[in-house]
């Protein structure tokens, strides 16, 4: 079924045959250069055309297009140059920006997104490709922006889900050398295989389905269990996850309750599982692997999935009361809306009684914001933490922020990402000495902060302090030069001082990074 919907897809390309003759050619080399394949061989090629295996990819041969963003008033145009590399152009009010694709992200399925390179750092596009309505649109993200541009950030949780690895320059989280990212492999299922390609014996690789179930349900959950946020055990980065541990040995992930009529997210299939009635009684025995086979050679997926059903409903289904039918999906895992991509159906996996209003959305384990699993009992409270505030600031809940507050700042120990999250806390709240020196503590634990620098800078500017918020500004620069809001506070700053030139200079300095920012040429064309 994958492969056919593959070919599909591609002869539906403007290139059509030369792309999909590529397409072939390069699965067939992905699966003989695969150290896998020798004693693999029928699971290597199955998997070469497994949507898992085309997450990432260097070539975009989605068609050529255009849209109008009517929130930014701009245009943004697709084409493909004579060598085939896709070329997004954005144009608004008299301003241009044009990039190269450096990478098409998604298996097409539901669509592409794509990510543009000012080595060492990668952004994502504006436009997004969207298969299943054949249409180009915003990204997600991008729809309420007044000023569209390439300025999204990409770091290593970003592109996560969809990278086996991502080579990051030692201590960033968002500068990759090259080739900076790789589509997902075997290791992401089965933990690395160094040690098994070396002596091929039974237990020196993993086997999802004969892991525990936490652990067996962490090699799924790491790419379908999106939450509303996830954060990261101290010390801790998102490639430190491998196969054969749980997902909280890295990371948490926490869950807010959603009411039905606000429908569920696109990744959301870990959650919409554990709400079914057929996960809930069934003590752990179904689980993704027991419909999703990622070496399946399955033309009838329909039938795939239904001789699934069967293992559990054999009577029902011969019950002469039910529908005679060849599959099981369209009446209990219908195509669905999700309220978070435009343009998409998802298949839901609460396994529904049809005709029937789908239960609560709220996550089984209560009505506020809850961990999937919990941490280990020394990180509860501070992970619950950062959760709350995370969700608190996004949604403007004071309430949520100051009961984060209450929590971090009664913590027996301070990580890093603590000491921060308590100084922006206190420097909203006009407390502006204390947040210096809780900054000045998370920045003497990990120096290389950008972030933490700029965070010092602002509190510094905040004190009165302005000749050492100056020079932590344009320190927080030096070390990531790619973020605009350290140059934007040096600005501000030199206008307040009456440094009119310096505060031109600041925003001329951003654009030597990237001259095309739509926003900071935008400021300098009014004189500011």
């Amino acid at each position: 079924m994958e492969k056919v919907e593959l070919q599909l897809e591609i002869m539906s390309s403007v290139r059509g045959a030369v792309v999909y003759f590529a397409v072939l050619l390069s699965t067939s080399l992905r699966a003989t250069e695969n150290p896998c394949a020798s004693c693999h061989p029928s699971e290597v090629k199955t998997f070469a055309v497994n949507a898992m295996a085309r997450s990432l990819s260097t070539a975009a041969p989605q068609p050529d297009g255009h849209i109008h963003h009517a929130q930014s008033d701009s245009e943004i145009s697709i084409r493909h140059n004579p060598d085939g590399v896709m070329i997004h152009r954005l144009t608004s009010h008299g301003l241009t920006a044009e990039y190269p694709i450096a990478y098409a992200v998604g298996a097409g399925k539901v669509g592409f997104s794509y990510l543009v390179s000012i080595p060492p750092y990668l952004f994502q596009s504006p436009v997004s490709y969207y298969s299943q309505a054949a249409t180009w649109d915003v990204t997600p993200g991008y729809e309420p922006e007044r000023v569209l541009d390439f300025t999204h950030p990409i770091s290593e949780g970003c592109v996560f889900c969809h990278s086996n690895t991502a080579n990051l320059l030692p201590g960033t989280d968002n500068q990759f050398r090259q080739p900076a990212l790789s589509p997902i492999s075997c290791e992401r299922c089965h933990g690395p295989t160094q040690a098994h390609l070396q002596k091929p014996l039974p237990g020196s690789i993993v086997n999802p389905a004969k892991l525990s179930p936490a652990a067996r349900d962490s090699v799924c959950e790491q790419c379908h269990l999106e939450g509303e946020v996830r954060i990261l055990n101290p010390g801790k980065q998102w490639q430190d996850f491998q196969a054969g541990v749980t997902l909280e040995s890295v990371f948490s992930t926490y869950l807010t309750p959603t009411p039905p009529s606000a429908g569920e997210k696109a990744v959301s299939h870990s959650e919409q599982l554990s709400l079914s009635r057929c996960a809930r009684e069934s003590a752990g025995r179904l689980w993704c692997g027991t419909c999703h086979n990622p070496h399946s050679s399955a033309i009838d997926r329909a039938a795939e999935v239904r001789a699934a059903c069967l293992n559990c409903h054999t009577s029902l289904i011969s019950d002469p009361r039910h529908p005679t039918d060849t599959e099981c999906v369209s009446c209990h895992m219908p195509r669905i809306r999700p309220n978070n991509v435009a343009h998409a159906a998802i298949t839901s996996h609460r396994i529904a009684l049809p005709l029937t209003q789908p239960a609560s959305t709220a996550n089984p384990i209560g009505r506020e914001l809850t961990a999937w699993r919990q941490p280990p009992p020394s990180l509860a409270s501070r992970n619950f933490a950062l959760a709350l505030f995370q969700v608190g600031r996004s949604a403007k809940d004071w309430d949520q922020v100051y009961h984060s507050y209450q929590i971090l700042s009664h913590l027996p120990q301070r990580d890093p990402p603590v000491l921060a999250t308590l100084g922006s806390i206190l420097l909203e709240q006009n407390h502006a000495d204390l947040a210096v020196s809780l900054f000045r503590q998370a920045l003497a634990a990990e120096p290389r902060n950008a972030r933490f620098s700029y965070l010092l800078g602002a509190a510094l500017n905040a004190q009165g302090n302005r000749q050492a918020a100056l020079s932590e500004l344009r320190h927080s620069i030096g070390l990531d030069p790619s973020s605009p809001d350290p140059y934007r506070k040096l600005s501000e700053i030199y206008d307040r001082l009456g440094m009119p030139s310096l505060s031109r200079q600041a925003i001329a300095d951003y654009l030597k990074f990237m001259p095309q920012n739509m926003t900071f040429r935008r400021g300098s064309s009014t004189g500011n």
